[in-house]
């Protein structure tokens, strides 16, 4: 979806609107909205970036040398991995679709074990990993050519600067003819590699990746991309949320813009994954760069990305990223064919459908969709559609542009409805072959009756009689940690929930990292960026407990008479009492939670936890501050500061594993086929390192079962199964499944839980013994060692230079003018930002009525570390309520222009509170309007001349004495804020969470001896009830006090007390204030569906609060009201319209309103009103890149969602 039209809408909207709002609103003192607080992008690790230019083609060195650590021994030792035992053979079935007609081999990766050398890295089709969970927003946004030029670093040591692209061939691939290179024969491509010191070993390794990965897509895309681009690496997913190139939440593993060509994301210890996602985003990059350049070639002006459907951006991706399409993307296309559940839109969709923007329909069955139309129309057919994407945008009204389903009738030849028939035919295909051809289903597990939310992650004590469980709340989001008795399901307990300072993320995206015993359970939750482990003691008590007896023939109905009426009244028949079935009563006692940091041991993240059987140590995977990911083991039964020993030491990846009798079980890449299989370890004896399966693909979630058995599961023929590993080294296959079982648990009597993926969720389901098959696994050959991982040595790097003139970009410029009766009002917006956005230039001017009354200012702002900090000029005009004469009664507006130089600085605390200070220093002069200095000329008596000045005293020249010349003023604010306020996805509204803002302003005019003080509190807190509905309580108070120059506080009726028509000075106007609104918000899109209204809501609220100078007149204007009304969303505009009705409650001054009164407003999803705080501090920006922000912020360079596509 293109979003610029609507962005054109609301550009206008907010120009128009000022013209339409009464003067008292736009002269207001400190007007009074309810607040929230921001949260903070807390940034808690420093980076010192570099670059070096990672060249592919005829001018490239290509260097791949080991590292010195290279299986799984420790330091010094130099034992090296124990023979393999038999172990499964490689997947057998039909050939998968691949890109181009290629067989599907790893980017790097040769014939391995199957025969034939083998080379590094790579990643084997069979893989089921996720490459993101993020949603993908539309491509409408004009690149940004980056000329890659050297940027005035400095070389980091050893061998010169090495040759930018741009100096070996000017930036370009493009042919001398104007056309643009095929392949590398002739032409160098390659991008521009960012890394930091502390990740160099991490970057060395991931540049060979990206060469291959590089190779690859130019193989398969023809092309060689015309312009380079950055590639931005980060190492652990930690450092890659806290970067300031664009908004990420957490399940986005990359990311690639389509304005500026940044290609951004994480190494995440995990080699192949890294190559999976590398290879995704460098796929958008090709799409990009190839569209744009089809594009030139044909001379048409527009942008053909913005035509193409999002499924086939990603879906194409990810078919280039997997090799076509994969075991995974198979089960979950199969799952949807065959267990549709069409009461929560599950259901299959027309081949052209955008669909539901989610990870399903617009990734994986994108990726479908692909592999449909390679397989189908001919290899290649995917390369055609870029070719051929100018026709999408056309070349004037002789050519308009076609739609993206006339295009492909273009190139197929077949009509749209006829694509979709026969995609229908293929999909429907593939999916019922192997579900008939599955021995079990899901009747053949016994699913949990009820869980609380959609599970995650399942874990069981060894008894098997306790679950522990994470789960999601769909409609905010928040992840649960809930322990649960199978026989008593919805008899749950909270262990924990995120989105709070203790626990800011349970990291739902990743895998299972929590373990219990029978008494203990363990869990890794994040805080300030770094995870910790939470260790806690339970008490689980379970009795069976018999019902009272029901009357005889209780519930017993007469016969049916004629009609089926009763023939005669029921008549209770004599006898016992009947029995009632026994239930089981069941509680959970929590004990006291300790806490075992990880930050100062040097680790940055822990996951796949398991406690030792005798429950006193746990085991975790954990990620170094180098981004190396190896097994450590960590006492828990001592003190809280107690050191994690690393058990491995190398390179490679670990994923899971699980504690047993014999040692750590787990799941490894240190192999020759670059496939995760299983190894054992001592811990007591690290060298002690056995393989235990040497199969070529996937053997993933292994866990040890308390009578020694090892479960694990595997890909095969697009199905996840459980399988055995017997003591013996035999596998043996336990099931045979439709679409997949994950994460295996201990259950009683010898039984197993497991998650099932069925209907679009993981669903807790326990197979029993007497259910498991009994297929005997082919045994798989000898496993060769790991070979090295290939690295590059980074020769050349140079340090980031941010005030190179190079590496400075200007963002968009935004503004907008409108004029009328009320005068000239206008406002300009332009940024400029270092190419990483850790320091930027903002600049904003608007104009209120007249040029005289220009607001604005120049700041420099860096939010490279955890403190973001900011300064430069700025120049403030306030409207002010006049109190020169105040003793006189006489009241009216006067203007401040308040200059000089502007600091900021805020310190995050954690995600959800921080501190922050604002000082402005300068200069302040006083103004008039000219409808006010009127009223001072001749306002003060009646004359019939109004060339002289009436009788009486002379006001405006006792103004103009009184506040003469420019003085000194000093400003200082101070703020503290706390927010952990939850969103529902649907309505973008809030329903959960609270939020509390405190903020102190003083200033002082030291050569006038003036000064005044406000103080402001507001807090909010939000009741989920069910779904989308909550109950709202907000509330405020304040106070301002000191001299002439103290302003009052001026209420917006709108959002306070709805029973005041807006601008009754009287009861909305007064040096203190307090409010307080109780609102029940109901959605209404059930009963009510109007087009382009994509939120409408039902409110009943009731509002209580006052002003006054005093605290007496406070309390005597007094107001009550009720409300009710409607919420109506168009976009990110919510229009509201509330009826309000004073209540009587013995007000001296009565009801400010004797019949109902009519609100109607306008504003924006996120923001407290059009012009924002006009608050004394209200020439303060809010940092950039804070959480919670809009996402049009001034650093992010974007103007409504970041743009990028992930």
């Amino acid at each position: 979806m293109n979003r610029r039209p609507f962005a054109l809408l609301l550009l206008a909207v907010l120009a128009v609107l000022p013209l339409l709002l009464p003067a008292t609103a736009r002269a207001q003192g400190i007007y009074v909205q309810p607040r929230a607080a921001d949260r903070s992008a807390v940034r808690n690790f420093r980076f010192d970036w570099k670059h070096v230019d990672v060249l592919v083609g005829p001018r490239s060195e290509g260097e791949a040398a080991p590292l010195d650590r290279l299986g799984h021994v420790p330091s010094g030792s130099g034992a090296t991995p124990g023979q393999a035992v038999a172990g499964t053979t490689a997947p057998s079935g039909p050939s998968p679709v691949t890109p181009g007609g290629n067989a599907a081999t790893p980017i790097g990766v040769g014939k391995g074990e199957a025969g034939g050398e083998l080379l590094d890295g790579g990643t084997p089709r069979e893989d089921a990993g996720v490459v993101t969970l993020g949603e993908g927003v539309d491509a409408g946004a004009e690149a940004i050519a980056l000329g890659m030029s050297p940027d005035g670093g400095r070389p980091d040591g050893g061998a010169g600067p090495v040759a930018s692209l741009s100096q070996l061939d000017g930036g370009s691939a493009s042919t001398a003819d104007g056309g643009y290179a095929r392949d590398l024969g002739a032409a160098t491509g390659g991008v521009r590699l960012y890394f930091y010191e502390r990740e160099r070993e991490v970057a060395q390794r991931a540049a060979p990746i990206i060469e291959d990965a590089y190779r690859y897509l130019v193989d398969q895309f023809h092309y060689v991309p015309t312009k380079t681009f950055p590639y931005i690496l980060y190492s652990t997913y930690q450092e890659f949320l806290q970067t300031n190139l664009s908004p990420v939440s957490e399940g986005t593993l990359g990311f690639t813009s389509p304005e500026d060509l940044k290609l951004t994301l994480p190494y995440l210890g995990d080699h192949r994954l890294f190559e999976e996602v590398g290879t995704h985003e460098l796929a958008h990059e090709f799409t990009i760069q190839k569209v744009r350049t089809m594009a030139e070639r044909a001379k048409v002006s527009g942008e053909p990305l913005g035509g193409m459907p999002l499924w086939f951006i990603e879906g194409l991706a990810e078919f280039y990223a997997k090799r076509g399409l994969d075991d995974e993307a198979e089960m979950l296309v199969r799952d949807l064919i065959t267990n549709p559940d069409v009461r929560k839109g599950y259901a299959f969709l027309d081949f052209f459908s955008p669909g539901p923007y989610g990870y399903l329909w617009i990734y994986k069955f994108g990726q479908a969709r692909c592999a449909f139309l390679e397989d189908v129309y001919g290899a290649g057919i995917l390369q055609q559609i870029l070719e051929e994407s100018p026709r999408l945008v056309g070349n004037g009204r002789s050519a308009p542009g076609m739609k993206f389903e006339d295009l492909l009738q273009r190139l197929t030849g077949d009509e749209p409805k006829k694509i979709s028939a026969r995609f229908e035919t293929w999909i429907k295909r593939r999916a019922f072959r192997s579900y008939l051809g599955a021995e079990q289903d899901a009747p053949a597990l016994e699913p949990l009756k009820e869980t609380d939310g959609y599970v995650t992650a399942l874990n069981a004590a060894p008894s098997g009689d306790v679950l522990l469980y994470r789960s999601i709340q769909p409609n905010t989001g928040e992840s649960r940690l809930v322990l649960a008795d199978p026989r008593a399901p919805a008899r749950t307990r909270l262990v924990t929930g995120d989105g709070r300072p203790s626990v800011e993320s349970l990291h739902p995206v990743f895998g299972r990292n929590f373990d219990l015993t029978d008494d203990t359970l363990a869990y890794v939750a994040e805080v300030n960026a770094r995870d910790v482990i939470y260790v806690q003691r339970y008490a689980h008590r379970a009795e069976e407990q018999q019902r009272a007896p029901l009357a005889p023939g209780y519930g017993a109905m007469p016969p049916p008479g004629p009609y089926g009426r009763p023939s005669q009244p029921a008549v209770a028949p004599a006898g016992p009492p009947q029995p009632m079935k026994p239930y089981i009563a069941v509680q959970f006692d929590l004990g006291k939670r300790r806490t075992f940091r990880l930050a100062p041991h040097g680790l940055v993240a822990a996951g796949s936890l398991s406690f030792s059987p005798d429950g006193r140590r746990v085991a975790f995977i954990g990620t170094d501050d180098a981004g190396t990911r190896d097994i450590f083991v960590l006492r828990v039964d001592g003190n809280e500061d107690a050191k994690p020993v690393r058990i491995t030491n190398d390179v490679y990846a670990e994923r899971q594993l699980s504690w047993g009798k014999e040692g750590i079980v787990y799941s490894s890449d240190a192999t020759s086929h670059r496939f995760y299989n299983l190894f054992r370890v001592n811990p007591d004896r690290p060298s002690e390192v056995t393989r235990l399966t040497t199969d070529a693909r996937d053997q993933q979630d292994p866990e040890v079962l308390p009578d020694g058995r090892i479960m694990f599961v595997s890909y095969e023929n697009g199905r996840s199964d459980l399988f055995e590993l017997q003591k013996g080294g035999a596998i043996v296959r336990r099931t045979d499944v439709t679409t997949g079982v994950f994460e295996v648990s201990p259950g009683t009597e010898g039984s197993v839980w497991v998650l099932m993926h069925l209907s679009g969720e993981r669903v807790p389901s326990q197979l029993r013994k007497d259910r498991f098959l009994d297929q005997p696994v082919p045994a798989a050959g000898a496993g060769q060692p790991a070979p090295p991982l290939a690295v590059s040595t980074l020769k050349g790097a140079v340090d980031y230079n941010p005030w190179a003139r190079e590496n400075f970009e200007m963002g968009p410029i935004y503004g907008f003018a409108g004029g009328g009766s009320g005068g000239f009002v206008g406002q300009l917006f332009a940024s400029a930002t270092d190419r990483l956005r850790n320091q930027g230039l903002l600049l904003s001017v608007a104009v209120y009525g007249s040029f005289d009354f220009t607001d604005g200012y120049l700041l420099y702002l860096n939010q490279a570390g955890r403190n973001p900090w900011g300064g430069g000029p700025f120049q403030s005009v306030r409207f002010r309520f006049d109190k020169t004469f105040q003793n006189q009664n006489i009241l009216f507006r006067s203007v401040e222009r308040f200059f000089g130089l502007l600091g900021t600085i805020q310190h995050p605390l954690s995600t959800f509170t921080y501190v922050g200070a604002d000082l402005a220093v300068g200069g302040a002069n006083y103004k008039l309007d000219p409808s006010d200095e009127f009223f001072l000329r001749y306002g003060s008596g009646n004359c019939a001349d109004p060339t002289v000045v009436c009788a009486g005293d002379d006001l405006l020249g006792a103004w103009r004495v009184a506040n003469r010349g420019t003085r000194a003023q000093t400003e200082l604010t101070l703020r503290a804020g706390y927010n952990t306020v939850r969103y529902d996805y649907a309505t973008i509204s809030p329903i959960d969470g609270s939020s509390a803002l405190a903020e102190v302003v003083g200033g002082v005019q030291p050569f006038e001896g003036e000064t005044y003080t406000s103080i402001r509190l507001d807090g909010q807190h939000y009741l989920h009830i069910a779904g989308p509905t909550a109950l709202q309580l907000r509330g405020g108070v304040g106070t301002s006090f000191g001299g002439r120059f103290a302003q009052p506080y001026f209420l917006s009726s709108f959002d306070t007390l709805r029973g005041v028509n807006f601008g009754d000075d009287r009861w909305l106007l007064g040096q203190k204030f307090l409010f307080s609104t109780m609102e029940l918000q109901i959605p209404l899109g059930g009963l009510v569906q109007v087009a382009f209204l994509n939120n409408i809501k039902g409110v009943a609220g009731l509002d209580f609060g006052a002003v006054g100078d005093g605290t007496h007149e406070l309390w005597d204007r007094r107001v009550l009201d009720y409300a009710i009304g409607f919420n109506v969303g168009l976009g990110p505009l919510l229009m509201r319209l509330h009826f309000a009705r004073p209540l009587d409650i013995n007000s001296p001054f009565g009801k400010p309103d004797t019949g109902w009164v009519t609100n109607f407003s306008i504003g924006i999803l996120g923001l407290n009103g059009f012009f924002g705080d006009q608050s004394a501090n209200a020439h303060a920006p809010a940092p950039p890149g804070a959480q919670g922000a809009p996402a049009g912020s001034p650093m992010s360079g974007y103007t409504g969602s970041a743009g990028a596509w992930r």
